[in-house]
């Protein structure tokens, strides 16, 4: 057996690159869910390919990454995948539910395709004074 055996089995890794402050136009090309490997907790990913930007270290047509996931409480991953799954859909909050989210996530990929405008900002954490990047997002249409 060769050095490379079993390398048709495996997929391409690949290193995301995460919103950076800065005003962007996205294009989603996937949304993705799962658990993490070795902590089991719950993730929400958007792939956006970036249209337009004004951050310098950003390029058109590159990919970014808009991710969310369970740290200490899971109400607050609940409210930021409910957030931006019924701002890209269009939708009231009240209609995102458990199984919308999911077929967002799904194979289907029902929300590739569509345009957003994001604005990332530096916040900071107030208790522990970690900074993290925070994005609002508006549909354009």
């Amino acid at each position: 057996m060769g050095m490379f055996a079993g390398v048709s089995e495996v997929s391409v890794r690949t290193k995301n690159r995460y919103l950076e402050p800065g005003n962007y136009t996205v294009e989603i090309s996937a949304i993705k869910s799962g658990r993490q490997n070795q902590t089991e907790k719950p993730y929400f990913v958007a792939e956006l390919d970036i249209v337009e930007t004004d951050n310098e270290d950003f390029h058109v047509g590159e990919t970014v990454t808009w991710m969310t996931m369970v740290h200490s409480y899971k109400k607050y991953f609940l409210e930021d995948v409910k957030n931006f799954v019924s701002i890209v859909m269009g939708a009231d909050p009240e209609e995102v539910t458990e199984e919308v989210c999911e077929f967002v996530a799904s194979e289907d990929q029902p929300l590739v395709g569509k345009r957003l405008a994001v604005r990332t900002q530096l916040m900071t954490n107030q208790k522990t004074g970690k900074s993290f990047a925070e994005s609002a997002f508006r549909l354009v249409e």
